[in-house]
């Protein structure tokens, strides 16, 4: 089998290397000191390069065939933003500079900038004085970077004292001080590694793939046409980074990099990736992201675009949609004329995570057929045996969720336990789900009937294997209904390392109005229910357009992990055979990373241009 017999893995393969090598090189580059320059630093301010141009120049030069283009803002602009000294002043990215392995890549670079005469952070704002262009081509199973530089003499310079570097690296090493290198149509090309790089007038190019650097060339010695300028994929996605302007502050809001993909492309590439399969690969993908699924098996093209801002990192996530794509297959998801909204989130104190969604479950559970495989089905409709029996016969897909409406809301929060009270060896997070009853007089009652026989079916289960039994209770008011079932402690029994899991657990159901309320704990659902306001209000549809909304508090992340710490520190020694102190170094490096972080945010909205935003905010 030859190379081109499996492009998928070869880029794949290449692509990681890449843009890990990309990575790694501007990571280091933004960590040097600040208040070191060399004898070049006064005259670089003169010299301004285009970025709109810059961009326009490198679309013409690479290959129409690239199946994917990302533009990388120039390092100048983001290098100094106010995030950058917040984390790096930050213990845990101490405990990572001052680490060995680290330790040693700084010795490399303080060689490299005594060979090239210059701090890093400068040549790197210097080579990238014009933006960062990357494209992926599958017809040469090649990856292009090209660097619009700050001006063809300074690059031609700068090369020479990087060959000459290499040369004496390679000569101390094997003896063989010359680095290969070729002519095409009068372009020195030299080859290092696997790697080959070559000066374009100001533009350096550096590329591992022989046919794709001569179609660069030929771009840039004959303006042949064919180029990624005029690829028809890009019409639906083509955006740029939103620069800062003249006078504007730098630390407010920018585009640092954005990406376009060719779907169609990739598509035929990685046809059998559960990406791009017609039918979920289980139940949870489809739940989770049957709307995303969708758009990746239909849209021409996707964009990204991350963004920085004075206190947080987002990505903006954009596909171009047609409606009729969903409608049989998955309306469901995204609602009727892709019309299904998310309520406001519940807001309840201290919690760590809540969802709001859209998600027809009844015709998600119906339509099973078409969105799973054969195996995935013969497992629902096991389930649906089983569901059936224990709902006493009513048909868990039509009575069960066809009674619940399709606004979903869920949440998290960590749980506490009073000082006379013996608390689980590992604790659970509580969380609770709210829906609205399509027809709340009659489910009520057959809702109670259903928790009341699932919490018989449970004793019965766990006292054939030994486990602690439920109490049922309930509690009743004027406007809300209360049950619920709570894990009795045996007197007689002696928890030496704590109570079972299970007592992370005391089920509940609970009615306000026409909204269900089903928690993991009491304490949650009584906690919802006194503030029913925040349940009933706006239950038809939100003033927002979003069709999810997800929201995780890192603190109360950190706050759950911090009471399970020696469970965490147990387990990292057992799969990774670690030391107490490593794992406790790894897990406190863990929570001092949390420590930075503020939330994470997740929105969707499906319309004519679907999105996907995520958001990390810090501290």
């Amino acid at each position: 089998m030859t190379e081109k017999d499996c492009p998928p893995a070869a880029i794949r393969k290449q692509s990681h290397l890449f843009f890990y090598l990309f990575f790694v090189l501007t990571s280091c580059l933004s960590a040097i000191a600040q208040d070191a320059t060399d004898a070049e630093s006064t005259s670089s301010k003169d010299v301004k390069v285009d970025v709109e141009q810059a961009k326009s120049d490198a679309e013409r030069l690479l290959p129409s065939t690239a199946m994917m283009f990302m533009q990388i803002a120039p390092v100048d602009l983001w290098v100094n933003h106010p995030l950058r000294d917040r984390i790096f002043e930050s213990e845990p990215f101490q405990q990572i500079w001052d680490s060995p392995q680290v330790l040693n890549a700084r010795t490399a670079l303080v060689a490299g900038e005594w060979a090239m005469g210059m701090k890093l952070e400068t040549l790197a704002k210097r080579l990238t004085a014009g933006g960062v262009y990357v494209a992926i081509d599958p017809d040469t199973e090649g990856i292009a970077m090209l660097m619009r530089t700050r001006d063809e003499k300074w690059l031609q310079r700068t090369i020479t004292k990087l060959l000459e570097f290499a040369r004496n690296n390679q000569g101390n090493e094997t003896g063989q001080r010359e680095i290969p290198s070729a002519v095409y149509k009068g372009i020195r090309g030299y080859k290092f590694q696997d790697t080959g790089f070559a000066q374009l007038g100001p533009w350096l190019l550096v590329t591992n793939k022989n046919e794709l650097a001569k179609s660069i060339v030929d771009h840039y010695v004959d303006g042949s046409s064919g180029s990624l300028a005029d690829a028809t994929w890009r019409v639906s996605s083509t955006h740029g980074p939103d620069l800062p302007r003249e006078g504007q502050d730098k630390s407010s809001i920018m585009s640092i990099a954005t990406a376009e993909v060719d779907l169609a492309t990739a598509r035929r590439l990685f046809a059998s990736n559960d990406l791009f399969r017609e039918q979920a690969k289980d139940f949870g993908a489809e739940l989770l992201l049957g709307g995303i699924l969708e758009l990746l098996q239909n849209a021409p093209s996707v964009a990204v675009d991350l963004r920085l801002e004075p206190d947080a990192v987002s990505t903006d996530i954009s596909f171009p949609t047609e409606m009729k794509w969903f409608e049989d297959s998955r309306e469901h998801y995204v609602g009727p004329r892709g019309e299904g909204k998310s309520l406001p989130l519940l807001a309840v104190e201290d919690s760590i995570a809540s969802l709001s969604t859209y998600r027809n479950l009844s015709e998600m559970w119906l339509r099973a057929g078409d969105l799973f495989d054969q195996q995935v089905n013969d497992q629902l409709a096991q389930a649906d045996n089983t569901l059936t029996t224990l709902f006493s016969g009513r048909d868990f897909g039509t009575d069960i969720l066809g009674a619940i409406e399709p606004e979903i809301r869920m949440v998290a929060t960590p749980q506490t336990w009073e000082s006379d009270q013996a608390e689980p060896s590992v604790k659970l997070p509580a969380f609770a789900m709210v829906g609205k009853l399509k027809n709340p007089r009659a489910m009520q009652k057959e809702m109670k009937r259903i928790f009341q026989s699932f919490i018989g079916f449970l004793n019965v289960v766990g006292a054939m294997e030994g486990q602690p039994q439920l109490d049922l209770m309930s509690e009743t008011s004027e406007n809300s209904s209360l049950y619920w079932g709570e894990y009795v402690v045996d007197a007689d029994r002696k928890y030496e390392n704590g109570l079972p899991i299970q007592f992370n657990f005391s089920p509940a159901l609970a009615f306000v109005g026409d909204h269900m309320i089903l928690s993991s704990t009491t304490k949650l659902a009584k906690q919802l229910i006194l503030h029913p306001d925040r349940i009933v209000s706006d239950q038809t549809s939100s003033n927002s357009s979003l069709h999810t909304e997800f929201v995780i508090s890192a603190e109360s992340v950190q706050q759950a992990l911090v009471a399970n710490r020696d469970s965490l520190i147990a387990q990292n020694m057992l799969e990774k055979g670690h030391t107490r102190v490593e794992a406790v170094k790894e897990i406190d490096t863990l929570m001092g990373i949390l420590e930075l972080l503020d939330e994470f945010k997740l929105e969707m909205a499906f319309a004519e241009r679907s999105m996907m935003k995520l958001r990390v905010n810090y501290r």
